[in-house]
């Protein structure tokens, strides 16, 4: 589909839509290369997305909040919880600070996250706000 470009401490961070390269679980959870990760953070396999992110947050915790920010957008709200069990305070805001450099994304993220709790969340989180992805991004 098509790439994201956002800033990061200034620096622009290219987030890849998807990725469809096979991969296995065991090497995902092998892998310690800071490029790796944050593509396997994008896989079209929503386990390898979570593997991927989990190593990312404990090996690279400031470069993976782009990421991390990114996963918060889908629809895989397993993904979320697994993230808000393991984000540190300092992680949740550095959070903050990635979208107030990002404005525009933020707003793309939000809505978003309000868009897949409608549309599949929204019986078993009965308001927006109890919804994971919505809590993180706002560190309620």
């Amino acid at each position: 589909m098509y790439d994201i470009e956002v800033l990061w401490h200034g620096v622009k961070i290219i987030i890849h839509y998807r990725i469809y390269d096979e991969i296995s679980k065991s090497k995902v959870q092998t892998t310690t290369g800071l490029e790796k990760l944050c593509t396997f953070t994008r896989h079209h396999n929503g386990y390898i997305r979570e593997i991927a992110i989990l190593a990312l947050i404990q090996k690279f915790p400031t470069q993976s909040i782009p990421f991390v920010v990114q996963l918060l957008a889908e629809y895989v709200v397993e993904i979320a919880i697994s993230i808000i069990k393991v984000i540190t305070t300092k992680q949740r805001q550095e959070i903050q600070e990635f979208l107030k450099e990002n404005p525009k994304h933020a707003q793309t993220i939000s809505s978003k996250i309000a868009s897949y709790w409608d549309c599949y969340y929204k019986w078993n989180y009965f308001k927006l706000k109890d919804y994971p992805a919505y809590k993180l991004l706002n560190n309620e």
